[in-house]
């Protein structure tokens, strides 16, 4: 047989490495050259370019050697593997830990016997099927199969040392057999397909401390079989269609420290008697049907650190014994039918960190002693019933990032002394009646980034301080009575994102200087008193998707410049809700969320559409109704190929319609009525099913 030139130069550099320094030399030097030839007999089948004859095996990324020059680990994650792994792997006797993860293998071959490994990792490949002799590796604690395409719910016999099984995120379907492998310490099956009821065999599993089978389509009751499993500590069933409430057996297990429950159809009321869930430290039942009042005796579940209720139909007051919690972190209770006010009592949870309680009945006052929380960051109050002004005592809640009082019915004006937030991020208090101005201690938050106070009547000028929360993302100012001239300061905010300033009283031009706000993609100035022409300068706002100025008094002609907008922006998705969006960069816009839109009615412009119009390949939304518009429509406008909404009733275009658009084929709302248009309407599949008013005031024919 020939021999390869990695046969020849691999005893020699061995050789050279073996002999190196008597403190450098291996304590098993015939180890080191034994498993370095099935190594390299692993990387021919497989292609791993990354380990070279001619460097030191002990240095191959994802060999694991120990001191004895054995390899007792494999770790070829994302080693960008494929088919089918060899047995030969079985070769070295001391590998405990195979790590083949997210790669794009088919299968593993296993050996007949093998008494070392001890961890396999299979997730994240191509595996349709169980690798073949599982059980023969006599020695396995740990398997992780997750993320393939494994379709059977039944499982093959594992070697009784197995204590951790994960088979989530594959295409298990049908009734889930554990088969005999009692002895699971952790059992994983979430995100597959799997139905019936919860097998009566998970009761059976006494060393079981971790279960999840969240996200399937298991149903019926919640069983009563856990009496036997003394060691769960875990247990996820959330996203499933259960029923029933929550059995004794289950409440009374004394170690149970997590239960995550959600998206079920739990019901009926939340039963807890003295001892349950002595050990729970997250306790999630949101989004079930539980009913009736929330006991007090939750007050006694001292370890408890999150508690979700959200989304239920609980009824009645927030139990006063909630108060006792010494180690809480987490209260959602929104979305409920809650009523009563907000008890004092909760001022005494000292480590509270968010408090949710929006979408309920309460009323009265926020009770001033809430002030006296050290460690909260998150207060969310909105869609409530809510009275009375805001405390000057929040303002000593120096940890707070976020408060939304929206919608409910909070008077007087804005605490100064909020000013002192130093690490606000979000103030929401929009849709409630608040007056007065905007306190100018607001100017020295400076990692302020959402500022919403729309729909109160807060009036006064615009402070030109809050320029200096240059940090800000969103600033919604609308709907109140604010007057005056727009600040020129408002230009530093080169953070913007949305701007609106709509329906108050405002007036004046647009400064110049708001081109420099380099990041607005929103700029909302419609119903004021604004005046003057069309900025040309908008193009230089280069990710401007939206722009709203109608029901104001411009004038004069727009700027041939608008041709130029909209150029980097992204079309919009209607399949994308969320418009804005957390990364890890922080919160950014949603690119697809909004479409592109240009709203200039109800002003006083004159002149022609400009012909550049035809440029705004990705505009999709036109209005330009009730101004003083002349000349015919652009034949360019065919050009704006994505143009939804086109409105150009009630001014004084003449001409006929473009044959152009019906090149629009993504036209739904083209309105002309009211000008002075003649001739014939164009033949198009998506102007003949509109109503005939959208053409009515004009001199037109052959709408049908």
């Amino acid at each position: 047989m020939a021999m390869s030139l990695a046969d020849l130069l691999l005893p020699l550099f061995l050789l050279v490495f073996l002999t190196r320094s008597r403190s450098q030399c291996p304590t098993n030097p015939s180890a080191i050259v034994n498993d370095t030839q099935v190594l390299l007999s692993l990387r021919d089948r497989l292609g791993i370019k990354v380990w070279i004859e001619t460097a030191n095996p002990r240095a191959w990324r994802g060999v694991e050697w120990s001191s004895d020059n054995q390899v007792e680990g494999l770790a070829l994650s994302r080693f960008n593997l494929s088919g089918v792994f060899p047995a030969t792997w079985a070769e070295l006797p001391s590998l405990a830990r195979l790590d083949l993860s997210q790669n794009g293998l088919s299968s593993l071959e296993v050996p007949c016997k093998n008494t070392q490994l001890n961890l396999l990792n299979l997730s994240s490949n191509s595996l349709q099927e169980f690798p073949g002799n599982l059980s023969s590796l006599e020695s396995l604690e740990s398997l992780d199969l997750s993320g393939n395409n494994l379709t059977v719910a039944r499982l093959p016999k594992f070697s009784l040392t197995l204590r951790s099984l994960n088979l989530s995120i594959n295409n298990l379907t049908g009734s889930f057999s554990i088969g005999g492998n009692l002895g699971l310490e952790t059992l994983e099956l979430s995100q597959n397909g799997l139905s019936g009821s919860i097998p009566e065999t998970f009761g059976e599993m006494t060393n079981l401390t971790r279960l999840d089978i969240s996200y399937n389509r298991f149903r019926g009751d919640l069983p009563d079989i856990w009496s036997k499993n003394l060691e769960l500590r875990y247990m996820r069933i959330s996203e499933n269609s259960l029923q029933g409430g929550l059995p004794p057996s289950l409440r009374r297990l004394r170690k149970l420290s997590e239960l995550r429950a959600a998206y079920n159809s739990l019901s009926g009321p939340l039963e807890l008697e003295d001892g349950d869930f002595a050990s729970i430290e997250v306790l999630h039942l949101g989004l079930n049907g539980f009913s009736g009042t929330i006991p007090a005796t939750l007050g006694n579940l001292r370890n408890l650190k999150i508690l979700v209720l959200m989304g239920n139909r609980f009824s009645g007051a927030i139990p006063l014994e909630l108060g006792n919690w010494s180690n809480i972190r987490e209260i959602w209770l929104d979305s409920n039918n809650l009523t009563g006010t907000i008890p004092g009592e909760l001022s005494k949870l000292s480590h509270l960190q968010k408090l949710v309680l929006r979408g309920n009945r309460f009323s009265g006052a926020i009770p001033p002693e809430l002030g006296n929380w050290s460690n909260i960051r998150e207060i969310c109050l909105d869609s409530n019933n809510l009275t009375g002004t805001i405390p000057g005592e929040l303002s000593k809640l120096s940890h707070l990032q976020r408060v939304v009082l929206t919608g409910n019915r909070f008077s007087g004006a804005i605490p100064p002394e909020l000013g002192n937030w130093s690490n606000i991020r979000e103030i929401w208090l929009n849709g409630n009646d608040l007056t007065g101005t905007i306190p100018g201690e607001l100017s020295k938050l400076s990692h302020l980034q959402q500022l919403v106070l729309s729909s109160n009547d807060i009036g006064g000028e615009l402070p030109s301080g809050l320029s200096n929360c240059t940090e800000l993302v969103i600033l919604g100012l609308d709907q109140n009575k604010f007057s005056g001239n727009l600040p020129d300061s408002f230009g530093n905010l080169s953070r913007l994102l949305l701007l609106s300033l709509s329906s108050n009283d405002l007036v004046g031009s647009i400064p110049a200087i708001l081109q420099n706000m380099s990041s607005l993609q929103f700029l909302f100035l419609d119903n004021n008193s604004f005046s003057g022409s069309i900025p040309d300068w908008l193009p230089r706002l280069t990710n401007l998707r939206a722009m709203n100025f109608s029901v104001n008094r411009f004038s004069g002609e727009m700027p041939e410049s608008i041709g130029r907008l909209f150029a980097n922006v992204q079309l919009y998705d209607q399949n994308k809700r969320s418009v804005m969006i957390q990364t890890e960069q922080g919160l950014v816009y949603n690119g697809f969320a909004f479409p592109t839109s240009i709203d200039f009615s109800f002003n006083q412009l004159t002149g022609s559409i400009p012909a550049a119009i035809g440029d705004l390949y990705k505009l999709q939304g036109l209005y330009l109704s009730h101004n003083q518009l002349t000349g015919p429509i652009p034949e360019s406008l065919g050009k704006a190929r994505n143009l939804s909404w086109v409105e150009l009733a009630s001014n004084r275009l003449n001409g006929s319609i473009p044959s152009s658009v019906a090149d629009l084929s993504f036209l739904t709302i083209f309105d002309v009525s009211n000008n002075n248009l003649v001739g014939r309407i164009p033949d198009s599949p998506q102007l003949s099913p509109m109503d005939a008013a959208l053409f009515a005031g004009n001199q037109l024919c052959g709408f049908t």
